[in-house]
């Protein structure tokens, strides 16, 4: 059986490449990629050509919208099925189609088949922030302006020939009203699929606040009017609990339990490696060529159990923190230390420190390793507002006062625009290995982490609940950490 996928993208290049990965690790092998473009002016055109799917097809329609580049794809399709995957959307696991068509063999009657949808944030894909079951739809909703999730719903294309395709007046309820033509309307027939199988980034153009959602409610509205049946404003805002309820009772756990990351990163920029570097001790500092180096701490791997960071080419890490005992047996060697005991070559003719620096912090620097230190700072904020492209010098060393992951994502960052980088991402240790803020004593020395709650408490307590609950729940009911592993670097590596 052969499925088609249609997306539509314009300006993706933050985001298509993740969806294109989803649809590469799919073990189904009848599957055509079938992506549309409406006239992208970012690299989005670019990151498609190196698209390395046998079974693509790439159609450029300039100025076209989101439903009349659907028609376009749909109209190419040869699948006997169709789903429609938006660029900035991700299948739940590399099983989805063969589950789907699996269904579909089992129903071979049914031509509508309608799974469950999650909703994250960015590149959180695990922090689930809504649910969309699609369980308990009825036909019925429709009257109603609730519709199933159209991202996780697979379609005969016999359908769109023979009832019509998506109506490109409509800006953005198209979706509706083809769900309330096929099936309130003209009756047929779906099956529920009551799995997970689309992940849905927030953001898109029908969740965007409430001015979406009456602008939608207007569409709707307009759709009934052309089927000639009344509908009160009124009755289209029972869509707003069935809304909320999908924000609500929430079980992450349950949610992530067979969700997997595509792993199939078809651009060597991108691509992550499976192995941490670790060096136990400062003087392997790798100062001889491009490194970036981290803490390996409670933050990091709770961020890496998130999916927010991640080992790659050139990243290091010192050991800082009590958690990674739980892979080696290695001392901790605390930020601060580092510092204080880091010989910085004398090819190394400048300091440049990204994020957070005090006057007094600055003087340390430039007494403790006699350098110039030039001091840039960063928006607050997500790390999207944080990037900002640098060019960094062979004989500059970046210091990096983010907290984690954002100063690892930006680290990340600033390795693929450089030709040049010697990057540490310090955060805090900075102002310890100053005296600027207190030092940690001694019976704390390897529960830093709780010594730091005595300021902005709130915050980093919020930030440490989250990271320890991550690390632990992947560590018993996930295998994301036995798919990398921990080494040595000798000096002579480096």
């Amino acid at each position: 059986m052969k499925i088609s996928i249609i997306t539509v993208t314009l300006n993706s290049e933050k985001t298509i490449r993740d969806t294109l990965n989803s649809v590469l690790s799919q073990n189904h092998k009848n599957l055509e990629h079938i992506i549309v473009d409406g006239g992208s002016n970012d690299s989005t055109l670019s990151i498609l050509k190196k698209y390395p799917n046998k079974n693509k097809k790439i159609i450029i329609k300039k100025n076209s919208s989101i439903y009349e580049a659907m028609n376009i794809g749909i109209k190419n399709a040869n699948g006997d099925f169709i789903g429609v995957l938006n660029s900035d959307d991700i299948y739940q696991n590399c099983k989805v189609i063969n589950d789907v068509c699996k269904e579909i063999k089992k129903n071979p009657i049914s031509k509508i088949f309608i799974g469950n949808l999650v909703y994250f944030k960015d590149k959180d894909f695990y922090n689930v922030k809504r649910y969309f079951n699609s369980i308990n739809f009825k036909a019925w909703m429709l009257r109603f302006g609730i519709m199933p999730p159209h991202p996780s719903t697979f379609i005969s294309k016999k359908i769109y020939k023979e009832n019509g395709y998506y109506n490109p007046n409509l800006k953005i309820a198209s979706d509706f009203e083809f769900f309330f033509r096929i099936i309130y309307l003209r009756k047929i027939k779906f099956i529920i699929i009551n799995r997970t199988l689309v992940r849905m980034r927030l953001g898109g153009v029908s969740g965007l606040g409430l001015s979406s959602f009456f602008k939608i409610n207007n569409e709707i509205r307009s759709a009934f009017k052309d089927s000639n049946i009344n509908l009160s404003y009124l009755s289209t805002l029972f869509r707003l609990p069935s809304k909320i309820k999908q924000i609500f009772f929430i079980n992450n756990m349950k949610l992530n339990k067979n969700f997997i990351k595509p792993d199939f990163y078809f651009e060597k920029e991108f691509k992550f490696i499976d192995n941490f570097n670790l060096i136990d001790n400062v003087n392997k500092i790798p100062f001889n060529k491009n490194f970036v180096l981290s803490a390996m701490n409670l933050a990091y791997l709770g961020s890496f159990a998130e999916n927010l960071v991640h080992p790659f080419k050139n990243l290091y890490h010192w050991p800082d923190g009590i958690f990674i005992k739980k892979f080696l047996n290695i001392k901790k060697i605390p930020g601060r230390d580092l510092l204080r005991k880091m010989i910085i070559p004398k090819e190394i003719k400048k300091i440049l420190v990204l994020g957070v620096l005090s006057q007094r912090s600055k003087k340390y620097l430039e007494n403790k390793f006699l350098l110039n230190v030039e001091h840039m700072e960063l928006p607050f904020g997500e790390i999207n507002k944080i990037k900002k492209k640098i060019i960094i010098k062979k004989n500059v060393l970046v210091l990096l006062t983010l907290p984690t992951p954002k100063q690892e994502q930006y680290a990340l960052f600033l390795s693929k625009t450089n030709n040049f980088y010697k990057i540490i991402c310090i955060g805090g240790s900075v102002q310890m290995a100053s005296r600027e803020d207190r030092h940690v004593p001694d019976y704390l020395t390897n529960f830093e982490y709780i010594w730091r709650l005595r300021t902005d408490t709130v915050r980093r307590s919020k930030r440490l609940i989250r990271n320890y609950l991550y690390f632990y729940i992947k560590k018993i009911f996930s295998n994301i950490y036995t798919k990398v592993s921990f080494s040595f670097i000798d000096k002579s590596d480096t």
